[in-house]
């Protein structure tokens, strides 16, 4: 009988704990989100960026590139807060760090500024790019309405601060230098 009480104390243990990381995971990652939503790009990197990447291309490079990316004079863009943040499975331990794959949902609002671009021009690119059924036209406020779905990598040596790395098949070069290949292989 004492087995069978440690046995599920052991059980409810793990479970709660896997729930408790799961929820920290996400979290974090709806911060790192609200940071780059509000253009506090440093901090966002300092917190949450994947160490390993910023080996590849340095913080104050992709600082940069998130500046002239959110204040284009090109376009106008409008990040929305992710939605349906799903923490997949439980941890993966590989090299003595931890990972957890994560999935979302996230609007984005493109406008091109320019009297040369037109909407038609551009609309079948856009749903080639991100699926016809997650492309609109809003003629009205001559906005792209986006409806991405983000599948992100999560690490952590400590299993308390986390780290997060988007995965994108065009991004594939960049991070098979620095995830582990098993992430990637929906990307090939």
């Amino acid at each position: 009988m004492k087995k069978l009480f440690l046995f599920l104390g052991l059980t409810f243990s793990l479970s709660f704990f896997a729930q408790n990381v799961r929820k920290e995971v996400e979290m974090q990652f709806r911060d790192y989100s609200s940071l780059i939503i509000a253009k506090k790009f440093e901090k966002a990197l300092d917190l949450y960026a994947n160490e390993d990447f910023l080996k590849i291309v340095p913080k104050e490079q992709m600082v940069e590139m998130m500046d002239q990316l959110f204040n284009s004079k090109e376009m106008e863009f409008k990040f929305y807060d992710p939605e349906n943040v799903i923490v997949l499975d439980d941890p993966f331990v590989i090299n003595g760090k931890n990972y957890l794959r994560v999935k979302y949902t996230q609007k984005i609002e493109i406008k091109f500024l320019s009297a040369d671009v037109k909407p038609e021009d551009l609309l079948p690119g856009m749903k080639a790019e991100f699926g016809s059924e997650n492309v609109k036209y809003n003629s009205l406020t001559g906005f792209f309405e986006i409806n991405t779905v983000k599948d992100v990598l999560a690490a952590s040596a400590d299993m308390k601060q986390w780290k997060f790395t988007v995965l994108e098949r065009k991004q594939y070069p960049l991070l098979i230098q620095f995830i582990p290949e098993q992430f990637l292989k929906d990307l090939k």
